[in-house]
């Protein structure tokens, strides 16, 4: 059984027949220029420039580059040799030689004869200084900083130490002392007031007024549920 295709419409229809009209007057006969210029002209001038280009590369590489590789094989590295050989032969060895006899005494001479100077001329004076000016001047800038503290600590000693201690001794240890007892008396004075004006009135009437009245006012209740539900 074949199976049905639905209806088109008729814009369907409008629209695939310029379509396909459109494909044939006008892509069809473009790609087959296309694949004939493709085939007749583009792939031999490819080819042709890929073989002119590999033969100017030859060209180019016979006549410069093997020249120059020549030149650099058979005439600069020789010459570099030679002018090494001369080098390490004409001006190394001299070189060597005045370094070697003449460059390290004189350095080694003057090396001491600085390093002579550098302690006459620095160190000694260094060491003068610090001796005789910079060492005593530290010390006595310690004693007077030490003499210094001393005396604060002493003036501070008599004006402030001593007078507030014999203050504390004399005038607010004994007025504390005497206050704090002041307190102690008023709290126990008050508490007693306290206990005979509020916490004894306050038990009497709990057990004299209201636990009977609470007692009584249950037993009513109860002779009323009683006399009431029977």
């Amino acid at each position: 059984m074949t199976e049905e295709r639905p209806a088109e419409g008729c814009l369907v229809a409008f629209v695939r027949v310029p379509a396909r009209v459109f494909a044939l007057l006008v892509v069809v006969p473009l790609r087959f220029l296309w694949e004939l210029l493709l085939a007749a002209v583009l792939r031999p001038c490819g080819r042709a420039l890929g073989w002119l280009v590999v033969q100017v590369c030859r060209l180019l590489y016979w006549t410069v580059g093997w020249p120059l590789v020549q030149l650099y094989r058979y005439v600069l590295v020789p010459c570099g040799h030679a002018l090494a050989w001369i080098g390490r032969t004409l001006l190394w060895a001299p070189l060597a030689w005045l370094g070697r006899q003449v460059l390290a005494p004189a350095g080694r001479v003057l090396w001491t004869v600085l390093a002579r100077l550098g302690h006459y001329l620095v160190v000694v004076p260094l060491a003068a200084l610090w001796r005789y000016v910079l060492e005593p001047c530290a010390r006595a800038l310690v004693w007077l900083l030490t003499a210094v503290a001393r005396g604060t600590g002493w003036v501070l000693r008599v004006l402030v130490a001593v007078p507030l201690g014999w203050l504390w001794r004399v005038v607010l240890y004994p007025v504390l002392r005497e206050v704090g007892r002041a307190i102690a008396r008023a709290w126990r004075i008050g508490g007693r007031i306290w206990q005979f004006l509020v916490v004894r009135p306050c038990r009497w009437l709990r057990r004299e007024v209201w636990w009977p009245a609470r007692v009584e006012v249950a037993r009513v209740l109860r002779e009323v549920r009683r006399a009431l539900v029977g």
